[in-house]
């Protein structure tokens, strides 16, 4: 009989998922938007050379930017406008 108690206590730990259990908890119900039409958040990898990449840092470094921000605008401009 203490096996299936121990048995049943670990399943109940298993089924718990991340959040909290007690009412009330969490974040409410509808509260989440979304992302913003204007966000950012699709990713593209660019493989760069070593004197790019140094070159890009360098261009980061002397904007005060981070260098996704220099190769972000890079990109941007090059796109056409629509």
């Amino acid at each position: 009989m203490a096996a299936k108690k121990a048995k049943r206590k670990k399943a109940a730990k298993k089924k718990s998922s991340w959040g909290g259990a007690r009412p009330g908890a969490g974040r409410p119900k509808g509260s989440g938007q979304g992302p913003s039409p204007n966000s950012r958040r699709n990713r593209v990898a660019v493989m760069l050379r070593d004197k790019e990449l140094r070159d890009l840092r360098a261009l980061a470094r002397k904007r005060g930017v981070p260098v996704s921000t220099v190769a972000y605008d890079l990109i941007a401009k090059g796109l056409p406008k629509r």
